[in-house]
C-alpha cells in the first residue's frame, strides 16, 4: 500500500487524491506519511477544500500539514481556524504534537497570522500549557513563543524547575 502511494510521489495524477486519502487516515505513520506527500505533489485547488472539511482527527491533521506545507499564505487562516475543530484536549498525544506541528510549519512556512488569529490561538493553548506530557509541553512553549503569548516565559521556567525538582 505505501509503495502504490509512493508512486505518486511527485506526480500530479487526477486519481491520486481519491486513492490517497483513506490512508491519511490510517494509524499507521508510514503511510500517512506516504500519503502527504503524494497529496502535496496535487495541485492545492484539488484538495484543499477537502483538507479543510475533514473531520477524522488523523486525515485532518496529515491534510492539513501538507496544505500548512504547500497553500502558501492565502490558505493559511483558513488551516489554523479548521485546526480548531479538535481541542488538544480531544486529541491523543501523538495527535496533540501533529496539531502543534502543522501550526509551527505554518508560521514558519508563512509568517505570523494575522493578530485576532494569533490572540485566538494563544488563548486556546495556553488552557493546555502545561500538559502532563513533556513533549507536548516542548511544542506548545514554542508556538506560544513564536505567537508572542505574554505568559509563556514565566509558564515555561515553571515547568523546567519542576522537571529539575524531580530529577
Amino acid at each position: 500500500q505505501r509503495r502504490r502511494l509512493e508512486a505518486f510521489h511527485g506526480k500530479a495524477d487526477p486519481k491520486a487524491v481519491d486513492l490517497l486519502w483513506p490512508s491519511l487516515n490510517s494509524s499507521d505513520r508510514e503511510l500517512r506519511y506516504a500519503s502527504r506527500i503524494a497529496l502535496e505533489a496535487q495541485p492545492v485547488d484539488t484538495w484543499k477544500a477537502r483538507a479543510l472539511a475533514e473531520t477524522e482527527p488523523n486525515a485532518g491533521l496529515t491534510a492539513l500539514l501538507a496544505l500548512a506545507r504547500v497553500g502558501g499564505k492565502d490558505s493559511q487562516e483558513e488551516a489554523l481556524r479548521a485546526l480548531g475543530r479538535w481541542p488538544l484536549s480531544t486529541l491523543d498525544e501523538r495527535q496533540q504534537i501533529d496539531k502543534l506541528r502543522v501550526i509551527q510549519v505554518s508560521l514558519a512556512r508563512n509568517g505570523l497570522p494575522s493578530d485576532a488569529l494569533a490572540q485566538l490561538a494563544i488563548e486556546r493553548l495556553s488552557r493546555s500549557y502545561p500538559s502532563s506530557s513533556p513533549r507536548v509541553n516542548r511544542e506548545i512553549s514554542q508556538v506560544l513563543i513564536a505567537l508572542g503569548a505574554p505568559d509563556v516565559v514565566e509558564k515555561t521556567l515553571a515547568v523546567m524547575a519542576q522537571i529539575g525538582r524531580a530529577h
